[in-house]
């Protein structure tokens, strides 16, 4: 049970452009994002360029830091059991601090594989605590009205950051050593934890009781919702699906550019950067989108978009021109079906979910989800080195398929309007 005395600060806004709050978290949130994207540019090529990762080791470290995704659940946990801000403030500062290592071992000379795959694992861990954390506090922030809007504008932000950090990050890269580039992120991480500082709406301190379930029966009541909502249980199961495929392309991408295609190391940065003008216009026409076909059928078409367009990375072939454009189309899809496709997910699970379980469904749905995603990232990183990049990323791409079917079968590309909670 949460207290629900806490009282009202300001006036109730009528549009989130006035929502003095969410600006606050808005503006942290999308400094974090471009932070973020350069790391993503710096990182896979601080393991391929400067300590010589195979693609297996790149496998490897994929999924080393994608097993803190397993720790969803006890996220969901904590996020409906403890306050959610403060839980923010210390992921964003712990991750500046992991970084800031990261810097400080290659500085002295002592950075390798096993310390690279370490402090990513713990880096990934606080994140984990922060996403849940912030996406389970944006319902409590900005009311069950502005949900929807609320999810576009920061996928907007996610899809800006994109395009400026993966467009400064590859540049930064060739003109440093990406080592040092990860400053940038440890910066953004400090505006980003000062921001949700500043945040007044006062957060209910969660009820202490006697009687109130533990851990494993608190995450099991979220587990249970999951998989009992007919609109939630089949957008987990897809997206368990793709990320398990997916994440064999996205680890892999950077080394078959450069390795695979023979591409400079720019090109991976650029590549990246090709899907943010898509991501913006996907998270401009969200809104849009759900309003015009319904939010399910937003979902649904995104997906079938998005996920046929990784057909396009392993079939790249020919000179730099078609390679890049073949790449880059497929970057540019994702871009733009992405946040589409993420911001209907999350409207349809917020509102499908009861407050008091927003924290734990959300969690539960990504753990469901992500879980297979390190499986994913070692696998494939072997199976590349033993019959080859292409046609490993082939095969993920086939794998994708899954995702379009199992959505097909569900009720989701029916539901048109906000579904309301029901009891299971």
């Amino acid at each position: 049970m949460v207290s629900n005395t806490a009282p009202a600060t300001e006036a109730a806004p009528t549009s989130l452009w006035k929502h003095r709050d969410f600006l606050k978290l808005w503006v942290g949130y999308s400094t974090s994002q471009f932070g973020g994207q350069i790391t993503v540019v710096a990182m896979p090529l601080v393991a391929i360029v400067v300590l010589g990762a195979t693609e297996a080791e790149v496998g490897t470290l994929g999924a080393v830091g994608r097993l803190p995704f397993l720790l969803f659940l006890f996220a969901g946990f904590w996020a409906d059991r403890f306050r959610k801000r403060p839980t923010m403030i210390a992921a964003d500062i712990g991750r500046s601090l992991l970084l800031l290592a990261v810097i400080g071992l290659y500085a002295a000379d002592m950075l390798t594989l096993f310390w690279l795959g370490a402090i990513s694992f713990l880096s990934v861990v606080l994140f984990v605590f922060f996403e849940v954390a912030n996406m389970s506090h944006l319902p409590f922030l900005v009311g069950r009205e502005f949900i929807g809007d609320g999810n576009a504008k920061l996928q907007l932000s996610n899809s800006v950051a994109r395009v400026a950090g993966n467009s400064v990050g590859s540049v930064l890269v060739n003109a440093f050593i990406a080592v040092q580039v990860l400053i940038i992120d440890v910066v953004a991480l400090v505006v980003s934890a000062i921001s949700c500082a500043l945040i007044r709406k006062p957060e209910p301190v969660p009820e202490r009781s006697e009687d109130r379930p533990g851990v494993f029966s608190s995450i099991a009541e979220g587990l249970r919702w999951v998989l009992r909502d007919s609109l939630i249980r089949p957008s987990v199961i897809a997206a368990g699906f793709y990320m398990f495929f997916f994440t064999g392309i996205e680890v892999l991408l950077p080394i078959w550019v450069i390795k695979g295609l023979g591409l400079p190391v720019y090109w991976v940065g650029i590549l990246l950067a090709i899907g943010g003008p898509g991501a913006i216009l996907g998270s401009l026409l969200a809104v849009r989108s759900m309003k015009k076909i319904g939010i399910g059928p937003s979902f649904f078409w995104m997906t079938v978009i998005g996920n046929l367009s990784l057909f396009l990375i392993g079939l790249a072939t020919g000179p730099t021109w078609q390679l890049v454009t073949m790449i880059g189309l497929a970057q540019f899809l994702l871009g733009i079906t992405g946040p589409i496709a993420m911001v209907a997910s999350g409207t349809l699970r917020m509102g499908a979910t009861p407050e008091r379980l927003q924290g734990r469904v959300m969690a539960s749905q990504r753990a469901v989800a992500l879980s297979l995603a390190p499986a994913g990232a070692l696998l494939m990183g072997l199976l590349a080195e033993g019959i080859g990049l292409r046609t490993t990323l082939l095969i993920c791409a086939a794998g994708a398929v899954i995702p379009i079917i199992v959505l097909a079968l569900s009720p989701i590309p029916r539901t048109k309007g906000m579904p309301d909670p029901q009891e299971h």
